[in-house]
């Protein structure tokens, strides 16, 4: 990917550059990993991780003939659906009760596990004149949401055979460990959910989606991966366990970039930023760049001397606040309003999301979902 036009760029001070072409190739790969018999529902939550709802909705359904896209939100799905995206739309977590409407509305899928939410969920269908379709979340371990194997299952299931107006599409759970490999946890997990599926079947009832493996279990446990892998991160290119063994070949499709507004020389003795938080020792060279944390930059990251680039040589940060941040760029030919990468590609250099996040000991999820959509703008590359 080249440098943005300053047309693209309009009147913002950062953008993040997203390679639309290495999420495609991203999800073929994941397509052969699992093979023919099994499908794919990507998870586009938290604005695409960062990368923008709409956009890769819109490639998932158009470019990757995605039948099924989970949401988090019902803001999410509503984006989805009033840009014309073309794709089944299912909401993984619960809704609170004044949310509960907007999925017939919006002919949402969406998950249920108590009985409370099943009548709610029933009743406004039945106001709306609809037929609601659900995926039932069985409880095997994560201790989030979701319905235990056994009587309480059966319970559900009576209570949305009552309804009358509810339709049983899919069928699924959550792993808690599955981002460490062979966890024997896991395997437990798939163990009860199997148990709940014998449930499911002995009533007749026939999911159309059956759904166990997120992220890491679809990198190696394929015993769990039913009618559908149920995977974000990875199809993203941005998994802790694939990036550790990267079987897949993942790519990592983000660059987000930032300009420099000023120049210094910082003598030993002086010092930038607030409470003087760098004081040179030495002679050096301070650029002040036009992102500060309330654009998303890790505000750890910029005070502990994370990483940067700067026309492709790695160099730190030397702290930041709200708005502007300061680089070292002593030994560096740069000038006033050169680019800076803060994650990404900068020619053949590579700033990986994986480091940057390592530095701090983050989540690499928190990290890129916390890129401010409304203060950096995104473009995207085919």
């Amino acid at each position: 990917m080249g440098r943005a036009r300053p047309e693209e760029l309009e009147h913002y001070n950062s953008y993040l550059e997203v390679d639309l072409g290495a999420i495609a190739r991203n999800v073929e790969r994941v397509r052969r990993h699992i093979g023919p018999k099994h499908g794919i529902i990507p998870v586009v939550k938290g604005n695409a991780y960062g990368l923008g709802t709409v956009e890769v909705a819109r490639l998932l359904a158009e470019r990757c003939g995605v039948q099924l896209i989970a949401n988090a939100h019902v803001l999410e799905s509503m984006q989805i659906r009033q840009a014309g995206v073309d794709a089944d739309l299912m909401i993984l977590g619960a809704l609170p009760p004044h949310a509960i409407p907007y999925g017939p509305r919006y002919d949402l899928q969406l998950t249920v596990f108590n009985r409370q939410t099943v009548e709610l969920l029933s009743q406004a269908c039945r106001q709306q004149g609809k037929v609601g379709k659900v995926h039932v979340k069985i409880e095997t371990g994560l201790g989030r949401i979701g319905v235990e194997p056994g009587p309480p299952l059966e319970e559900l299931l009576d209570a949305i055979e009552g309804a009358g107006n509810l339709e049983i599409v899919g069928v699924f759970t959550h792993f808690a460990t599955a981002a460490q490999w062979g966890s024997p946890y896991a395997r437990q997990q798939l163990a009860l959910f199997q148990q709940a599926m014998e449930q499911v079947y002995r009533r007749g009832i026939r999911p159309q989606y059956v759904h166990t493996a997120n992220t890491g279990a679809t990198v190696w446990l394929p015993e769990s991966y039913g009618t559908h892998v149920r995977c974000g991160s990875l199809y993203l290119g941005y998994s802790n366990l694939a990036r550790r063994e990267n079987p897949l070949g993942v790519e990592e499709p983000a660059t987000w970039r930032a300009f420099i507004t000023n120049i210094k020389e910082v003598a030993p003795g002086q010092s930038v930023g607030y409470l003087r938080h760098f004081v040179a020792e030495k002679p050096t060279k301070v650029a002040t760049i036009d992102v500060g944390y309330s654009a998303g930059l890790n505000r750890t990251l910029a005070l502990q001397g994370g990483p940067v680039l700067v026309h492709g040589q790695k160099t730190r940060f030397l702290g930041t606040c709200m708005d502007q941040s300061f680089v070292d760029v002593t030994g560096i030919d740069c000038q006033l309003f050169d680019e800076v990468t803060l994650l990404g590609h900068d020619g053949p250099a590579m700033l990986s999301l994986f480091e940057v996040a390592a530095f701090v000991e983050q989540n690499i999820h928190s990290m890129l979902s916390a890129i401010n959509p409304v203060l950096v703008k995104r473009l995207y590359r085919q």
